[in-house]
C-alpha cells in the first residue's frame, strides 16, 4: 500500500511539473496560476495597492500647496513606488493655464501672469501603471488678478499695488521706492552688513514699507528722517508689506530707475514710436545742432545712466535754458521717443524740463492720462509757475483760479480751480506756487478740483 501511495505522489508531482512547464512555454490550454505572497495577497493585489499608494503620495505632495498661483510652477510627471514608475498626466480646465511637459520628468504649469481678472482653475492628475489601471486626483487653484506696473506709475501707485498683494505673495519684478525713514526696526549689524528700516512714500504715510535687511554703501549711517531710495522685491510677509531680504540702499535722495524705459526705446522697430510721451534724464555727450535763435531749439545727444551704447538724441529740443546747454550738462527731457531710420531719439518738440522736479513732471503727465470725468483717488501736490490768472481773487469766497506749468511743461497746463490758502489773494503770473488737492479731468481740462490748497509761494 505504501508503495502504491508513493507512486501516486510521484505521478501527481510529475503532472504538476508538466503543467508548470506548459505555462512557462506559453501553452494556451495551461491552467492559470497565481503566486501567493507570504502576507496572503497576490501580485495583482500588490499592483493595485501600489497605484493607490502612488495616488496617496501625490496627494501628500500637493494637498497643502498654496491656493494662489500668480506665476508659473512645476509639478512631477512621474512617481516611483517600490521601484515601479507610475506616469502622472496633468490636465487643466481653463484655457489661460497651459501644461508644458519637460524632459526632466517635471511638468510646468504655465499661468497667465498678466491676466487682469482673477482665474480659478482645477488641476487634475491622472496616475497610471502602464497596464490600463488609473487613478485621478484634483487640486483647485487660482491666479490672482495681475498687478500691472508700467513705467508711468508713481511711487504712490507702486505702494498701492504692493498693498493689494495677498499674504505670502510677492510682486513679480524688482521695484524702486523713494521715501522717508520713519523707524529703525533693527540697527546696523557689523557682522551681517545690513539694517532694517521702515519708510513711507509722500502721500502714502498710512502705508509704510519695511526694508528688511537693507544693504548697500552708507546703509550703516541711516537715521530716522533720511530720504532714501530702495530697490528690491516687494512682498506681503504675514501681513507686513516689505522689501524682501537683500534689498539695496541706492543712496540718499531720489535715484530714478530708467533702465526699463531705455530698453523699451531700443526695442522699437524702425519707423515706430512709443505710444506715450516719457521723461529721461542723462548727460549731454554731443551738440548735434547748435541753438537756433530763429526756431528756439537745439539738438543734443544724451547718455542715460552711463549706458554709452544706448545714446538718445533730443531732436529740436526746446524749453527754458535750452539756449545755454553744453556737453557735460545733466538734463531731463520730456517727449515721445521713436526710431527714426535707426536713430533712437526724442521727436521734434521735445522739452527741456527742470531735473529737480521729475516727480512733479511725471505726476502732471499722469494726470493727462485721466479719462474725462475721472480723478486721481488721492490728494497730490505739485509745484509750478503761474501762467495765467483765470478768475481773479474773490474776497467773498476767499479763492482764486490760476493755471500753472509744472517743471516747464507748458503744453501740459494744470488749472488750480478755486484755490484757497494764505497768500492766495496776492499771487500772479510768474509766481512759483505749490498746490495740494485732487487732480481730475473736468470736460477735458486737467485741474485741481475746487478746494485745492495753496501750500507755498515764491514770488
Amino acid at each position: 500500500m505504501k508503495k502504491i501511495i508513493a507512486c501516486a505522489l510521484i505521478f501527481t508531482m510529475c503532472i504538476a511539473g508538466f503543467a508548470a512547464c506548459s505555462k512557462e512555454n506559453g501553452d494556451p490550454d495551461a491552467a492559470p496560476t497565481t503566486t501567493v505572497n507570504p502576507d496572503g495577497t497576490d501580485n495583482q493585489d500588490n499592483a493595485a495597492n501600489d497605484l493607490i499608494a502612488a495616488k496617496n503620495y501625490l496627494n501628500m505632495m500637493y494637498k497643502d500647496s498654496i491656493e494662489a498661483t500668480p506665476s508659473d510652477y512645476k509639478v512631477v510627471g512621474a512617481i516611483n513606488i517600490g521601484g515601479v514608475l507610475f506616469n502622472v498626466d496633468w490636465t487643466v480646465d481653463h484655457e489661460s493655464v497651459k501644461i508644458v511637459p519637460g524632459d526632466d520628468k517635471m511638468v510646468t504649469i504655465d499661468v497667465d501672469e498678466k491676466n487682469p481678472e482673477e482665474v480659478t482653475y482645477t488641476l487634475t492628475a491622472t496616475i497610471s501603471d502602464g497596464k490600463g489601471s488609473k487613478e485621478t486626483l484634483s487640486f483647485t487653484h487660482r491666479v490672482p488678478a495681475a498687478i500691472i506696473i508700467d513705467a508711468g506709475m508713481s511711487y504712490a501707485d507702486i505702494v498701492d499695488a504692493a498693498y493689494s498683494l495677498e499674504e505670502g505673495l510677492a510682486m513679480e519684478d524688482t521695484f524702486r521706492l523713494y521715501g522717508t525713514i520713519t523707524k529703525i526696526d533693527t540697527p546696523w549689524s557689523a557682522d551681517y552688513k545690513n539694517i532694517t528700516v521702515t519708510i513711507t512714500v509722500d502721500g502714502k504715510e498710512d502705508k509704510p514699507i519695511m526694508c528688511y535687511r537693507l544693504k548697500g554703501e552708507g546703509a550703516e549711517n541711516l537715521a530716522v528722517g533720511d530720504k532714501i531710495t530702495v530697490e528690491g522685491v516687494i512682498k506681503n510677509y504675514k501681513g507686513t508689506i516689505e522689501f524682501d531680504a537683500g534689498c539695496t540702499f541706492l543712496g540718499m535722495g531720489e535715484q530714478i530707475d530708467q533702465s526699463q524705459l531705455l530698453e523699451a526705446a531700443y526695442a522699437l522697430e524702425e519707423g515706430l514710436a512709443m505710444t506715450a510721451p516719457c521723461i529721461l534724464k542723462g548727460v549731454i555727450t554731443k551738440i548735434d545742432t547748435p541753438w537756433s535763435a530763429d526756431y528756439k531749439n537745439i539738438t543734443v545727444t544724451i547718455v542715460v545712466d552711463g549706458k554709452e551704447d544706448k545714446p538718445i538724441m533730443c531732436y529740436r529740443l526746446k524749453g527754458d535754458g535750452a539756449d545755454t546747454l553744453a556737453v557735460g550738462d545733466e538734463i531731463a527731457v520730456f517727449g515721445t521717443i521713436k526710431n527714426y531710420k535707426g536713430t533712437i531719439e526724442f521727436d521734434a518738440g521735445c522739452v527741456l524740463i527742470d531735473a529737480s522736479a521729475l516727480a512733479d513732471a511725471k505726476l502732471a503727465v499722469a494726470a493727462y492720462a485721466l479719462e474725462e470725468g475721472l480723478a486721481l483717488t488721492d490728494a497730490a501736490t505739485l509745484t509750478g509757475v503761474i501762467t495765467s490768472v483765470d478768475t481773479a481773487y474773490s474776497a467773498d469766497y476767499k479763492n482764486v483760479t490760476v493755471t500753472i506749468a509744472v517743471a516747464g511743461l507748458t503744453d501740459y497746463p494744470i488749472q488750480c480751480f478755486r484755490l484757497k490758502g494764505d497768500g492766495a489773494d496776492t499771487i500772479g503770473v510768474g509766481d512759483k506756487i505749490t498746490v495740494t488737492g485732487i487732480l481730475k479731468n473736468y470736460k477735458g481740462t486737467i485741474e485741481f478740483d475746487a478746494g485745492c490748497n495753496l501750500d507755498a509761494v515764491v514770488k
